[in-house]
């Protein structure tokens, strides 16, 4: 990878560009939400004498300076803040011995392979630096390009499926009522238990309640979906997705089941949980941060839906429990990251 296509990908994230002149060695930054992010990014090919000792003064040098930026950026505002600065160093080349030597000892440091634009995360190194694994992972490449979805295809599929079943609902029944819902495919644990329409947990899970439960969902999937589909690509992205909606519904079928309290049930929120449940892992293999979404910012959300699903009539909580242990369960085993181990 050579400098001027660094400069177009950092560009388009919003980074500008420090020490143009300091040949194989440059550095991207940005200001955002009061601190510095900053990414090292130097040319191995171009600095033969560059080690791990030169690596930790450059960064903390870096670091530093970002500490005091009106010394050095003569347009940084008087007056702004500047409580914190995090220097990620981007080592690219043509030597993948050298960058796995590097990575082994120095901190907050990944790989870049130019020629085959294959990045490098190694497991004791950061899974993501607010958004840039996603972006260098996806880089245009004859080699590479086929394995990502940049477009989330599935997702808006899946989405154009759901609102195309609830407009034909509308168009001949009303989908507030329970028994147009259950004629459309609703899930109701005597019409399985005796009646044998397995096909109900399948079905169930493309219906909704009214507008709202629609709109609802629909809105989280994509949200979510797209972040799923671009780590797992589009394939990985339609499994998730099905496993979830299933293990949502054979749950909250079994718990009816066991509780001899019949409903009749539908809505994709089973499936929107395992959405939720695979992008929580794809997180956690990240070790702990992914395209702007932190593990913390997750649980939080998860256990707010949660609450608010126990906390509310007419939810079916064990659907979305279900929901969300399958697409969990579903992410492990299909995604297992960018990472060579050390």
């Amino acid at each position: 990878m050579v400098s001027g296509e660094l400069d177009a990908v950092f560009g388009n994230m919003g980074y500008r560009v420090y020490e143009r002149n300091a040949g194989a060695v440059r550095v991207y930054y940005r200001y955002y939400q009061e601190g510095f992010h900053a990414v090292l990014a130097v040319d191995l090919d171009g600095e033969p004498g560059w080690n791990a000792a030169v690596q930790q003064t450059t960064a903390e040098r870096v670091q530093g300076a970002f500490y005091r930026p009106q010394e050095f950026l003569s347009d940084f505002p008087e007056g702004f803040p500047v409580y914190h600065v995090e220097v990620l160093t981007l080592l690219y080349g043509t030597q993948p011995e050298r960058i796995r030597q590097l990575c082994a000892v120095c901190r907050d440091t990944w790989g870049y392979l130019g020629e085959s634009r294959r990045l490098l995360i190694f497991e004791n190194q950061p899974g993501d630096f607010y958004g840039l694994a996603a972006v260098l992972e996806n880089m245009e490449s004859g080699s590479r390009a086929a394995g990502r979805a940049k477009i989330p295809l599935v997702t808006i599929g899946l989405v154009a499926v759901n609102v195309l079943i609830f407009l034909l609902m509308e168009l001949f029944g009303d989908t507030a009522d329970a028994g147009t819902v259950l004629r459309w495919g609703g899930l109701y644990p005597p019409l399985i238990a005796d009646g044998h329409q397995w096909w109900r947990l399948l079905t169930a899970g493309f219906l909704h309640f009214g507008a709202e439960h629609l709109v609802n969902n629909m809105l989280i999937l994509y949200c979510m979906g797209d972040r799923l589909e671009h780590a797992v690509g589009h394939g990985k992205m339609c499994v998730i997705y099905l496993l979830s909606l299933l293990g949502g519904s054979l749950l909250s079928y079994g718990m009816m089941l066991a509780a001899g309290d019949y409903a009749i049930s539908a809505g994709a929120s089973g499936a929107v949980y395992g959405i939720i449940g695979g992008v929580l892992w794809i997180v956690i293999r990240h070790q702990g941060h992914y395209a702007g979404i932190s593990t913390k910012r997750m649980l939080f959300m998860l256990l707010l839906t949660v609450y608010y699903g126990f906390t509310s009539v007419d939810i079916d909580n064990w659907g979305h429990i279900g929901g969300l242990a399958a697409g969990f369960c579903a992410a492990v085993i299909l995604y297992h990251g960018k990472y060579q181990k050390d």
